[in-house]
């Protein structure tokens, strides 16, 4: 029996494509509040007075908080369910938003920006796991759907930034996700709304509702050679975007681009992600592997950041290749999450662990992206440390990619 089967029997779920909405709408929250930070982050400095490094460990803290919160969201999942864990993360979101906005100057922003980025984790991890239990056969293509939506809300608010600071201030602009995040939490509660006539929610033990079937013995996935091939991969992946989600506006600005220009590229080098996860979604849908498309999208950041080394006068387009390859390569990772594993409940586990250990890793990209420039006083050296991360992303790719799933 497919998924959709056994909760229509519960009546427990909402059905069609209210249940796809209720999904779209979480991935839509599940990176705004952190995107909207890059386009300002030179306002912020001049306004706080932080250092390049300081501005580093702010544009880390998310990736940070993501990887300290992973390992334990399985079990607030197992224990609680993932539909009211993800409702509860939600509120959680639009309340660190709106403090970030309303806490003046460096402690608002690291406080509200570490309570947000915690709430984000947990939908991070949650969210593949809910995708596997909701569309068991069409794990590639709908991990496509909300990566374009987690993608191209990201591309919205990270264009929007700097007008809306020149219109409100900096500060209401870092807060302005908060008022996404309240009309997702609306929206996902429709899914703890039992049915006319079915069994009430307390009947089903939250353990079932992670697994889509009674709770199974866990699984040790931090003995499995594939699980710690698809975190490198996660952590690869995440440490290249986050290094350029914090710096790419100023490594722009830096060639001569404006302030307000370097968030609109911001927002392209995120938009086209949209369009790469939806076609690579489809692709492999029918692929044996992933192991050629890893290849692929590791080729357009080369491509990418050695035209932003060599030919900075086109940084618009290699921003935009980096972002084909950014957003095709989060839906890989979430994809590996996905199919590597052979139950939901060892979703929720490699999730947490290719994303705790992953984050970690992740988390001392913009740090030492910012301390390399206040040391040599370039953006290149940061490019080419960013190279080699994306040639070790490759080389992960192909051993993450083949159609191989956990002992």
């Amino acid at each position: 029996m497919n998924g959709h089967g056994a909760w229509s029997q519960r009546g427990q779920r909402p059905q069609g494509l209210l249940l796809i909405l209720t999904v779209m709408v979480v991935a839509a929250n599940l990176r705004p509040a952190i995107t909207v930070v890059g386009p300002l982050i030179e306002q912020i400095g001049a306004e706080t007075g932080l250092s390049p490094t300081a501005l580093g460990v702010l544009g880390a803290v998310p990736v940070l908080a993501f990887g300290v919160v992973a390992p334990f969201v399985h079990r607030l999942g197992t224990r609680w369910g993932p539909d009211l864990t993800i409702a509860m993360a939600l509120t959680v979101l639009a309340v660190g938003t709106a403090l970030r906005s309303l806490i003046p100057h460096e402690v608002g922003l690291y406080l509200g920006t570490a309570l947000l980025s915690a709430a984000i984790g947990v939908g991070n991890v949650l969210v593949p796991a809910v995708v596997k239990r909701d569309f068991p056969d069409h794990v590639p293509m709908m991990t496509g759907l909300y990566t374009a939506a987690l993608v191209g809300s990201a591309a919205v608010f990270s264009a929007a930034a700097v007008p809306l600071a020149q219109w409100t201030g900096w500060q209401t602009a870092l807060g302005s996700a908060a008022v996404l995040a309240i009309l997702a939490a609306a929206i996902w509660s429709l899914r703890l709304l039992p049915s006319t006539g079915a069994p009430a929610r307390a009947a089903v033990k939250p353990a079932a509702l992670l697994t889509g079937v009674p709770a199974a013995a866990p699984v040790n996935v931090w003995r499995s050679r594939l699980a710690w091939q698809v975190t490198a991969y996660f952590g690869l992946q995440s440490g290249l975007f986050y290094m350029l989600l914090t710096w790419l506006p100023a490594i722009q600005t830096s060639h001569g681009a404006h302030e307000a220009a370097a968030g609109l590229w911001l927002g392209a080098f995120q938009a086209v992600g949209i369009l790469a996860s939806l076609i690579i979604g489809q692709i492999m849908q029918r692929a044996p592997d992933q192991r050629r498309v890893s290849s692929v999208v590791a080729l357009f950041m080369v491509v990418g950041l050695l035209g932003m080394i060599f030919a900075p006068s086109l940084m618009p387009l290699w921003a935009l290749l980096a972002g084909i390859s950014t957003g095709s390569a989060l839906l890989l990772a979430l994809t590996f999450i996905s199919l590597r594993a052979r139950t939901t409940a060892q979703v929720g586990q490699l999730s947490g662990m290719a994303q705790g250990v992953g984050y970690l890793f992740a988390a001392a990209g913009p740090v030492l992206a910012g301390a390399l420039f206040q040391a040599a006083g370039s953006w290149t050296p940061v490019l080419w440390a960013a190279l080699g991360l994306c040639l070790a992303q490759a080389g992960m790719g192909l051993l993450a990619g083949r159609s191989i799933r956990l002992d």
